[in-house]
């Protein structure tokens, strides 16, 4: 994988510009960006990754922002990266809501924020899909137990803190799983709607999800109509003893 570090004065310049300012190329937003990136200590930016713009490598691509590698005081952070046509003014109420999922131990520790940027720790695993489809060997059983467990607790306290993802009815490119697991982007998340971060997870990885049937074949729940009921009466009552109750269903204890 090519990996191209640039210095953050240098990013004004094409080809970098059309990352920096995507999808426009504005010489002044640039200059303004650049500041921008060194009065937060960022020092270099380096291109790599499987999403491309032109010929530079990115993390990943969204509706709101870009996420890049960074270097800051000698360290690899994740840099998301506003688009000048994002439909927000900045990106302090992403930081906002991933610093409530901080506070309960869940998502990639969040640095720095400024208008354009956020710096979050630099999250390089495999997605959730595609390392339950990999799974196999001595142990495969009892490692996706460990790590559902791990995706369907980090899913409740973000239940108990208020906060919804957004998300993670798709966990593709919003769980990670390495040597622990990540939840990752906050963009769409809210404290103003009904939380479903654990009956959204729970769906996908057991029910309706790509993997969902190699899920139930490991764990051997043969149905699902007792996982759709255990996922209602948690919906009903999202109890500890209830959400026990469902890890208890799904046997993952």
């Amino acid at each position: 994988m090519s990996s191209v570090s640039v210095k953050v004065n240098s990013l004004s310049s094409k080809p970098y510009i059309d990352i920096l300012c995507y999808p426009s190329s504005d010489r002044k937003v640039a200059t303004q960006r650049v500041e921008e990136l060194l009065q937060l200590g960022v020092s270099e930016v380096i291109f790599e990754g499987k999403t491309k713009i032109g010929r530079l490598g990115l993390l990943g691509k969204g509706c709101v922002s870009l996420a890049v590698k960074a270097k800051m005081n000698n360290k690899i952070l994740a840099l998301k990266i506003r688009r000048t046509d994002a439909n927000r003014p900045s990106m302090h109420r992403e930081a906002g809501l991933h610093r409530i999922a901080n506070q309960v131990d869940v998502g990639p520790k969040l640095h720095n924020v400024s208008d354009n940027f956020i710096l979050l720790d630099l999250v390089i695993e495999d997605g959730i899909v595609d390392w339950i489809r990999n799974l196999k060997g001595l142990g495969s059983t009892a490692r996706l137990r460990n790590v559902i467990q791990e995706v369907l607790s980090q899913a409740y306290k973000l239940d108990q803190a208020g906060l919804d993802h957004g998300e993670l009815s798709n966990l593709t490119k919003h769980v990670f799983v390495g040597d622990k697991v990540t939840i990752i982007d906050f963009e769409t998340a809210s404290q103003n709607r009904r939380v479903s971060n654990v009956t959204s997870c729970v769906q996908n990885i057991f029910i309706g999800g790509p993997q969902a049937s190699k899920v139930r074949r490991f764990l051997r729940l043969k149905n699902v109509e007792p996982i759709i009921d255990s996922i209602k009466k948690y919906k009903a009552e999202r109890s500890v003893k209830i959400f026990e109750s469902l890890l208890l269903d799904l046997k993952l204890i």
